[in-house]
């Protein structure tokens, strides 16, 4: 889930002379869900700038932050690690407006995103105008007053009117028909609610604006939907889950539609899976960065070589946490917690899930052993590089030779071999992965791949 940084106050800590020292920064980062990230180590990177949202970078340090029980975290600006000028240096006296740009990695790195821009308001200039007591108030540009208190680490700007915590109604896993009377709370006078449709294709609200919109199904049978609430003092979230009937046809042989998608499935011994390599989510491309496919709400795939024709043709391409989307606080570097018992669904559709170790190994004892199973999982479609050894695709699998992405940008394996993660993980870094190549009719076992790799992923029927 992408982390959303709603900002609740923001306050000058102390100001000497005409020139302020340090800027009291308070804020709560929530997940999409809505639900505050709490007692999370995160890195920031600040930026103070000249005029407007988009102005010229004054200022910029970073600076380590610690989220307590409620997901908030408190830093001073002008106290931290200098990249970009100088703090003591801002003029703020120059007549231009101020803004602080706020980048955040919830885990504690460099990889920074953007999580928005806000006006400084008035408190640098009030304070260079003089002093000001506790219970003064501010009035911003956008409707929002700010108080000054005085909190137990120093003055602080509390904004009102507080954005209310959104609520997007509960879950409907028992649908029929084709409808959904949506139930989320209604947003306090001077805000306004949004839904959007982040999983499942095809499907029309009548009000995207009313908390009681009408949602009307469209080829998918379930879907994730965010209701949004905004006001002067920032957004919340909150998320809900629809369940419509399967359709007709979804019985083991017969095709799955998922994400505007279609995936044959086929009978393998007691098992039944996908016979279609996953293509689901938002292409990205890889970067320096070892997570670049982030916990934002959003499925994300890397195509190999960064070339969407090849997810097309391959399917996509997931690190470990992403397929299984960070499911009880899974991470590329962290354990789930609590440990994983039962199903994992991951990016597969509803009733389907990501394959466990022990799955993988009932479905190559089925194919007659290690030896043997993968000729009888490889695609004979000659998409395999020449000799394709043992490959009769007897068992109806198709798989294919998608090759690994790595996020640093490189790539290797297209038409060489076919890697797929399962939902079992032998560190809190790496994780159990079966894989094909296409010299020999063998299915491999490895439990030492990087979690942060790129593969295939196929799903399971519940």
């Amino acid at each position: 889930m992408k982390t959303i940084l709603t900002l609740l106050l923001a306050a000058l800590a102390l100001a000497i002379g005409a020139q302020p020292q340090k800027i009291n920064y308070q804020a709560i980062a929530l997940g999409s869900n809505g639900k505050p990230l709490k007692n999370t180590a995160v890195s920031l990177r600040l930026s103070v700038l000249d005029s407007a949202a988009t102005g010229t970078v004054l200022y910029t340090e970073t600076q380590p932050a610690t989220t307590d029980a409620g997901g908030q975290f408190s830093v001073y600006l002008g106290t931290g690690t200098p990249t970009a000028g100088t703090f003591a240096s801002l003029p703020w006296a120059n007549g231009n407006d101020k803004f602080l740009k706020v980048e955040m990695d919830a885990q504690g790195g460099t990889n920074y995103q953007t999580m928005g821009t806000t006006q400084l308001v008035s408190v640098p200039y009030a304070m260079t105008a003089g002093s000001l007591r506790e219970g003064a108030l501010l009035y911003g540009n956008g409707g929002q007053i700010y108080q000054l208190n005085i909190g137990v680490n120093g003055p602080v700007w509390t904004c009102y009117p507080p954005t209310i915590q959104a609520n997007a109604g509960p879950d409907q896993l028992s649908l029929t028909g084709t409808t959904a009377n949506l139930a989320a709370n209604t947003p306090a006078a001077g805000q306004t609610g949004t839904w959007t449709i982040t999983i499942g294709s095809g499907a029309t609200l009548n009000y995207a604006n009313s908390p009681t919109a009408t949602f009307t199904k469209g080829t998918d049978s379930s879907y994730t939907l965010v209701w949004t609430i905004t006001g002067p003092c920032g957004t919340s979230r909150d998320t809900v889950n629809l369940l419509f009937p399967a359709p007709v046809g979804t019985a083991c042989g017969n095709a799955v539609t998922y994400a505007g998608e279609s995936y044959p499935t086929v009978q393998i011994g007691t098992q039944c899976w996908f016979a279609k390599n996953l293509n689901v989510g938002t292409m990205i491309n890889s970067s320096a960065s070892v997570d670049s496919q982030r916990n934002n709400g959003v499925i994300e795939k890397y195509c190999y070589s960064n070339n969407p024709g090849n997810c097309t043709t391959y399917g996509g391409l997931y690190q470990w946490a992403e397929a299984l989307q960070y499911q009880n606080g899974a991470s590329n570097s962290t354990s789930p917690n609590p440990a994983f018992t039962g199903n994992v669904r991951g990016i597969c559709p509803t009733g389907w899930h990501m394959p466990s170790d022990a799955e993988w190994g009932t479905l190559e004892t089925f194919l007659g052993g290690s030896s043997v199973a993968g000729g009888a999982l490889k695609s004979t479609s000659g998409l395999w590089k020449s000799p394709n050894t043992g490959a009769t695709n007897s068992s109806g699998f198709s798989a294919l030779p998608g090759g690994v992405q790595f996020a640093n940008g490189s790539s290797i394996g297209i038409r060489l071999d076919a890697d797929f993660w399962t939902s079992s993980e032998s560190s809190s870094t790496n994780a159990i992965y079966r894989y094909l190549l296409y010299y020999n009719s063998n299915i491999f076992r490895s439990p030492n791949s990087t979690k942060n790799y790129g593969f295939s992923a196929r799903c399971t029927q519940d």
